[in-house]
């Protein structure tokens, strides 16, 4: 806290200790500042500011975005300590002033007994010689109340007049010079005076009512005049002297017939305590805001530490929350206490329903069969140290029980003799299929190079075979030429030979004969049938090979190409695939134009739409002639699009996943039957080519792709 901070709130504390007492001097001057009610009521106030002052500062935080409630609560120590401390302060300081005032009543009652001990033993003195004789004077009259006593009044030889002064004469004489000394007063007094002017007043009157009842002393605090004073009486008893003069109102001796009150000023003794509480009042003020200083220094100091403490606990606790991987803590017995956000989406439990689990709930187990037994749990404390400082990899388990592969690394810390196990994990999901899909990729690519090397070598195959192939078929129509010439030959033999056989010869007759039973009409008709067979098979041969070649030939650069020649290239190469399951459509419509791109990509799309169609058709189960693919081509000319059509009468694909059959990895078919990179890669090639690819599809009857390419512009 800063110095001009602490002074401000001194200050406040000191105005709000002072405020009545400054508003009372203003308007009572009479009354002192000091006053013992300004001092209480001062040390509460200034009380009630420190308390307000704490809670105003405890509820201040460094941080607005993190909850101290540890530092809150040292503040409100703070603030129960200073307020424990104030109330020992005003308890002592009380308890001082209390002792003060009574000290100082028990000195006016102990001066009091001291005068009243004094005067009665000056009076029973005087009571035990029956009085005394003295001059008579102006002041000492002689008594009217002893006149029955013939020895009131006497004369010395020397003619001296003396009269009879009784004790209660002499005494009254001794206080009445006491009045107006502003010393201790004295009273003898009676319920029933002889003399009037010794009546007693209220106060005597119940202390002598309180004698007739048993009663040996009464003291308390009076007025008088307007003054305090510390009032003493006691009862005044018979005794034998007093009968001379008492005998006569029927007294005996032992009787109580009156009293003597003995009156202190308490002025001068309360001025001296009030001094004296003032001195209290001021020491136990300062030891007070000592206190208070020291309660708010320390426990602003501890604070502060423990602000900085929670504030970088706090922070740790932030960053743990808001990191990508799962962190869990557990203790020596391996049972969690903690885990962040990151982790309880990782395993789907919410943070407070895994503490006090083991790691059993979300890892498969780190030992083999023989160690299972040994412990409760397969996750203690010695096998995670076993597992500190190694990253492994391992498989979790979801709420929902299903499981997800992972990595897991393991530290330890000590605080003190407790030790505390920190688990990192990281979701290897996206890694895996990562890596899944760069080894396909790898070898997809290792299939292209071996592609690249099989184009290169089908090229010249389809050269070699093209040669050979090119040469049967021009002897195979030089076979067919002549069989047509020996044909014309065999079709003029019958005429030649239909002659009288005398008229043949020996050979001729042989010839004839060998015509009619080898039926070379029939022969020659099926030697032309075969030559029409070979014929077609070599044009198949080489349609196959240029297709081949078509298809293995990578092109760098886009060039002119013809979509039915690449829809008819892709069918001849999947016929064999298709021809024994199902049947085949297609309409192609005649002298579309032609379009930029890669016929071999565009090949492999094609090829790809037709392998996609078959598995849709034979999952559904269907007989040979059930199923069916169609396949067409049509040419928008408004547009300047060439559109292809792939048709299929299969299973169809469900709605909910229509949107996300073309990403990266996603595949409908089994384990083994892909891996979701088809679809992917025939939408990129087909978007590389300025070309759209839609799908529609109901579930159980069927799936329409359809891709539309740009015309080529001349």
């Amino acid at each position: 806290m800063k110095p001009g901070k602490i002074i401000t709130y001194l200050v406040l504390i000191l105005i709000a200790g002072n405020i009545n007492a400054l508003i009372d001097t203003l308007f009572h001057p009479e009354i002192d500042y000091f006053d013992t009610e300004h001092l209480i009521l001062g040390a509460f106030m200034m009380t009630f500011a420190v308390i307000i002052i704490g809670l105003f500062e405890s509820r201040k935080c460094d941080d607005p975005a993190v909850e101290l409630t540890s530092s809150t609560r040292i503040h409100r120590v703070g603030i129960v300590t200073g307020v424990v401390w104030t109330i020992a302060i005003i308890s002592s300081l009380a308890w001082n002033i209390d002792q003060q005032r009574k000290q100082t009543l028990k000195i006016a009652l102990n001066e009091a007994k001291t005068v009243y001990e004094k005067d009665h033993l000056y009076y029973r003195w005087a009571t035990g010689h029956h009085g005394v004789f003295v001059p008579i004077t102006k002041k000492t009259k002689p008594n009217p109340y002893l006149k029955h006593l013939p020895e009131y009044k006497i004369m010395t030889t020397t003619g001296m007049a003396l009269t009879l002064a009784n004790p209660e004469y002499m005494i009254r004489q001794v206080y009445e010079m006491q009045t107006g000394t502003h010393g201790a007063l004295g009273h003898i007094t009676s319920l029933d005076p002889i003399r009037p002017e010794n009546a007693a007043d209220p106060w005597e009157t119940k202390a002598l009512n309180a004698f007739e009842n048993g009663t040996t002393e009464v003291n308390s605090v009076e007025d008088i005049n307007g003054m305090p004073y510390l009032r003493l009486m006691r009862p005044l008893i018979t005794e034998t002297g007093c009968l001379r003069c008492h005998a006569q109102q029927g007294y005996d001796v032992g009787d109580i017939r009156g009293g003597v009150s003995v009156s202190i000023p308490l002025t001068p003794l309360l001025a001296i305590s009030e001094k004296n509480i003032a001195t209290y009042t001021i020491v136990h003020l300062l030891f007070w805001i000592l206190g208070i200083v020291a309660t708010f220094f320390g426990s602003n100091s501890v604070s502060r530490s423990i602000r900085r403490v929670e504030m970088a606990e706090a922070r740790t606790r932030l960053v743990i929350e808001n990191m990508l991987d799962g962190v869990i803590t557990l203790n020596e017995q391996g049972h969690i206490e903690s885990i962040n956000s990151a982790a309880s989406q990782m395993f789907g439990y919410a943070q407070q329903d895994v503490v006090g689990l083991t790691m059993d709930s979300l890892f498969e187990t780190c030992h083999d069969d023989s160690e299972r037994g040994r412990s409760e749990s397969s996750w203690d404390g010695n096998a995670l140290s076993r597992a500190k400082g190694s990253l492994r990899e391992l498989t979790g388990k979801r709420k929902d029980g299903s499981s997800f592969p992972l990595e897991l690394s393991v530290s330890e810390m000590s605080f003190g003799q407790k030790k505390v196990y920190i688990v990192m994990v990281r979701d290897n999901t996206q890694r895996k299929m990562a890596e899944n899909a760069l080894f396909d990729s790898q070898k997809q690519i290792i299939r292209q190079e071996k592609l690249v090397s099989l184009g290169t070598m089908v090229a010249g195959i389809a050269h070699e075979i093209n040669n050979p192939a090119q040469a049967i078929s021009f002897s195979m129509e030089g076979l067919k030429m002549n069989i047509g010439y020996i044909r014309e030959l065999i079709d003029a033999l019958p005429a030649c030979l239909d002659v009288e056989p005398s008229k043949l010869t020996p050979e001729c007759r042989k010839l004839k004969e060998k015509v009619a039973e080898l039926r070379l009409d029939l022969i020659l008709l099926g030697i032309n049938d075969i030559a029409e067979r070979n014929i077609e098979s070599i044009e198949r041969i080489e349609h196959i090979v240029n297709s081949t070649k078509r298809m293995a030939h990578s092109d760098e650069e886009f060039t002119l190409c013809d979509i039915n020649t690449i829809v008819n290239d892709a069918i001849t190469l999947t016929h064999s695939q298709i021809k024994y399951s199902m049947s085949l459509e297609k309409d192609l419509a005649p002298n579309l134009p032609q379009i930029n791109g890669l016929a071999q990509e565009l090949g492999q799309v094609f090829i790809n739409m037709i392998i996609n169609a078959m598995d849709a058709v034979q999952s559904k189960g269907l007989s040979k002639k059930e199923a069916l693919i169609k396949i067409s081509t049509s040419y928008h000319p408004r547009e300047h699009e060439i559109e292809v059509r792939f048709e299929d009468n299969g299973i169809g694909i469900m709605p909910e996943i229509l949107d996300n059959i073309f990403d990266p990895f996603f595949t409908t078919k089994g384990v083994g039957k892909g891996i979701g990179l088809g679809l992917n890669l025939c939408h990129r090639i087909v978007e590389a080519h300025d070309g759209e690819i839609k799908v529609d599809s109901t579930v159980g009857r069927g799936t329409t792709f359809t891709l539309t390419f740009k015309e080529a512009r001349s």
